[in-house]
Formats: structure tokens, sequence, C-alpha cells
């Protein structure tokens, strides 16, 4: 970056930061008090407060492009307002050079943002999730009721309830073979030890299928059933989840990491479960970028457009309404590709597409 890029860089960041604490200030404060109205005895004020200083790093994340937005609004803004941008046209900066000067930083904005949003939101959600549920006696469960099914290959596994990411209750396990039963387990509990699931208090049965001779005439073969009980104190088990995945399940689908959602896309798929709502999140992570680029483009008709005096607050409002009505044609378009069975790459990318080439459209009438 040369002088005028880091003058224009440090414009973007520093209104950029104060609008983002300006918001999370106001979303703090109204989480907070939600938290205070399910205070008791075990759910302390310190805990309830801890609750909201936790969902702070996801809620950054999640309204950044609206904050970079309106802090480019405002800062640019301010410059047109000076004549400072003027007087930059006046010396050969075009509005192209202008405007890759100002994505640089929006860019390491971004990538500070993505970082937060991948490592340290999904922790901090997961963590808060777990403690108020803990404070308010609320168990863990995956889905809409206590228990759930996996797969893995030819493996059937059920489990009654989940009591942590390291351990489950009555575990069932059908064990199949070219559409036969092989063999049936079931265990008291399964805990992650060692880097592996074990089996507790285990009972089961091995079936073995024999072929033997009928004596109907029109049945000559049939097959006969043995089996062989078994009991077992402690047996290691191989289980398609492991304490990361299910960690990830404390998370709400729009603040999960993309490695988690990549990783639990695949655990659905090898499941047979619809993984299109978490296919939808993917994509709507991976088109981050052409949002920002959208949201900044569309900064620069509203600021060379203007020849006269704009106010801050007049920028604000342009600012939360373009972050709003965005927002809600994303959730539109996302959901009916969702409902319309439509490849979710098309539901995530369309929005930001239609902005990037609105945004392109307004900049090259500028022109």
């Amino acid at each position: 970056m040369n002088l005028i890029e880091r003058y224009l860089g440090r414009v973007l960041v520093g209104h950029t930061l104060l609008v983002l604490m300006v918001l999370l200030v106001i979303l703090g404060f109204s989480e907070f008090m939600i938290q205070v109205g399910k205070l008791t005895d075990e759910y302390t004020f310190e805990k309830g407060a801890l609750y909201t200083v936790l969902k702070l790093p996801v809620y950054g994340y999640e309204i950044f492009p609206v904050a970079l937005l309106i802090g480019t609004l405002i800062g640019l803004g301010g410059l047109a307002n000076h004549a400072e941008l003027t007087i930059l046209r006046v010396t050969g900066w075009s509005i192209g050079r202008i405007f890759w000067g100002v994505m640089k930083s929006a860019f390491i904005l971004w990538i500070c943002a993505a970082v937060i949003g991948e490592w340290v939101a999904p922790a901090s959600e997961s963590y808060a999730k777990k403690m108020r549920g803990e404070a308010l006696h609320k168990s863990f469960s995956i889905g809409a009721s206590d228990d759930f099914w996996m797969r893995e290959g030819e493996r059937y596994i059920h489990v009654g309830q989940v009591i942590s990411d390291t351990q489950f209750y009555d575990v069932r396990i059908y064990d199949m073979q070219d559409g036969e039963l092989k063999q049936t387990m079931f265990a008291k509990t399964a805990r992650f030890e060692k880097g592996e699931w074990h089996l507790f208090s285990v009972e089961g049965k091995r079936l073995d299928w024999k072929m033997a001779l009928s004596r109907l005439a029109d049945r000559p073969e049939w097959k006969r059933l043995d089996y062989i009980a078994f009991k077992d104190v402690s047996l290691p088990v191989s289980l398609p989840v492991t304490p990361t995945l299910l960690q990830t399940l404390h998370v709400e689908t729009r603040y999960m990491g993309i490695w988690d959602l990549y990783q639990y896309i695949g655990f659905l798929e090898a499941n047979a479960l619809d993984a299109e709502p978490y296919k939808l999140a993917f994509w709507r992570k991976v088109a981050m970028p052409f949002v920002i680029l959208g949201m900044i483009a569309l900064v620069f008709p509203l600021i060379f457009g203007s020849q006269r005096q704009v106010s801050i607050g007049q920028r604000v409002f342009v600012g939360i309404m373009i972050g709003m009505s965005f927002h809600l044609l994303n959730q539109i378009f996302g959901n009916l590709s969702v409902v319309y069975q439509l490849p979710a790459i098309i539901g995530a990318f369309l929005p930001s597409i239609v902005l990037v080439l609105s945004a392109l459209f307004l900049l090259r009438r500028l022109h």
C-alpha cells in the first residue's frame, strides 16, 4: 500500500470498528436482558454475564458485513464532505483505483473477521450453550428428540441419550452383512477414552444363518438361525462420530466453522440424512468475499453520485437499509433453494452475484 491507500485504510478500519463496537454494545445489552429473565439459583448473574460475553464473537462475525458497509459509508462520506475524494480525483486517482485501494483494507478486515468466525465464534458459542445448559439442567441432545440413529457402512447404531460430548447412554448396535443381521450389541454406556469409543456393560448376540434341508417338497432348503450370546465388561467399538463433531452440534448452523460444516455434511450424507441446510450455510461462508466486494462497490455510487452534503445520520440509515435488504434477499433465496431442492450453491451465491452486478452497473454509470 502507498501513503494514500494507507490513509484510506485507516479511515475505513477506524469507522468500521467504531460501528462494530456500537452494534455489539446494543446486541450485548439486549442479550444480557434476555439472560437476566432466565436467572435461577444455578444460573447466576455472573453466568448470565459470561454467556453474554461469549456470544459477542458470534454476533461480531454475523454483523461484520453490515458494520463494514456503514463504516465505509461514514468514512468515505466524511472524506467526500471535506472534498478529499475530489482532490484525489483531480490528482489523477480514478474511482476504480480508489475502490481497489479501499478493498485492500476491507479484505484485511474480512480475514480477521473470518479467523474469529472460523475458530473463536464456534468455540465460544459451544461453551456458552453447554455452560447455560448445565446450569439450567438441560441435557444435551441431537435433533428434536433425545435419541438418534447413525450408520457406518452396514453397521447401524442407535443412541438412547447423549449425556455429553464423550458419553452416550443406552447404545444399541446392529451389524448387517448382505442384508442379513449378523450381530447385535447393547451397552448401558459408551465413553470416548484414549482416542476411541468404549462400550461398558455389554450384552450381545452373534447370529449365524445356515442352510438346512427342508421336508417340504416346494421348499427344499431353508435358513436355520444359530446364535451365541455373550457379555463383556468393556469393549472398544468404532462409531462414526467424535467429540469434536458432537461439539459442533451445540452450535447453530450459521455459526459453525466452514471445516466443521464440511465434516458434518459428510456425516449426514453417509447416514442418508438431509444435509441441504448445512450445504447452504457452507456455501454462504464461501460466498462471503463476494458479499464484501458487492457492499463496498455499492458504497461508491452513493458517495460519488451525490454532489451535496449528506449527514452521518442519513448515511447510517442508508447503510442499515441496504444491509437489511440484502439480508432479507439472502434468506429468501436460501430458503427457496432448500424448499424447491435447488443446488445449495445457487441459493448461497445468487444474492451475492446480484449484489456485485448491481454495484458494478452503478459504478460504470459514474464514468
